[in-house]
């Protein structure tokens, strides 16, 4: 796995998804010099998914931010519960294709 610290969570999980299910096409961009920017842009994608999925959750379910200033704790866990939905659709959609 190539070193890179512009590369978020998202950019290492589809690095490591490719390494090891589609190594001809891994080697074939880390070779090229696609595999960088292709890793940067993957990662912005699917963290800008993450963050609109969970919002677009907790409107739907109407959390509101009258609810995280009364009722903090309910606010926190809902969320922290929309992120990781989003996060497992992200990984599905966008990570492991």
């Amino acid at each position: 796995m190539e070193k890179n610290n512009n590369i978020g969570k998202y950019g290492r999980m589809r690095e490591l998804f490719l390494k090891y299910n589609a190594p001809k096409t891994y080697r074939e961009m880390k070779k090229s010099k696609e595999l960088i920017p292709y890793l940067q842009n993957v990662d912005t994608i699917a963290a800008e998914m993450e963050e609109d999925l969970a919002q677009r959750m907790a409107r739907a379910d109407g959390l509101t931010e009258e609810i995280k200033e009364t009722d903090p704790q309910k606010w926190i866990g809902l969320m922290n519960n929309y992120r990781m939905c989003a996060r497992e659709i992200v990984i599905k959609d966008i990570i492991e294709v």
